[in-house]
């Protein structure tokens, strides 16, 4: 099983890096692929991994508050055929 979640914040530097570790951090223990720059698609076995993932997700966002938002989608079950235009050369999947 898959979601998609991508997340945003305006703030630059050292407190987005800081923001984005926080993010990948909340990710241990799942397969991953970042497909753009805070847009990544997570591979879970069940459906309270999702969970897991967006109580990590709320707990970063009263971290940072007004700093950090973003959005899951539902559980999809299927493989997808996603076109990504320029992959990354390195940096986009974690397992």
């Amino acid at each position: 099983m898959h979601f998609v979640m991508a997340w945003e914040s305006q703030t630059q530097g050292e407190r987005w890096r800081e923001i984005n570790n926080t993010v990948e951090n909340g990710f241990i223990g799942y397969s991953w692929l970042r497909l753009l720059r805070t847009f990544y698609v997570l591979e879970i076995d069940s459906d309270n991994d999702w969970n897991v993932v967006h109580e990590r997700m709320l707990a970063i966002a009263s971290r940072f508050p007004g700093e950090f938002n973003f959005l899951m989608s539902p559980i999809y079950d299927l493989d997808s055929n996603y076109f990504v235009y320029e992959m990354p050369d390195k940096d986009f999947y974690q397992s």
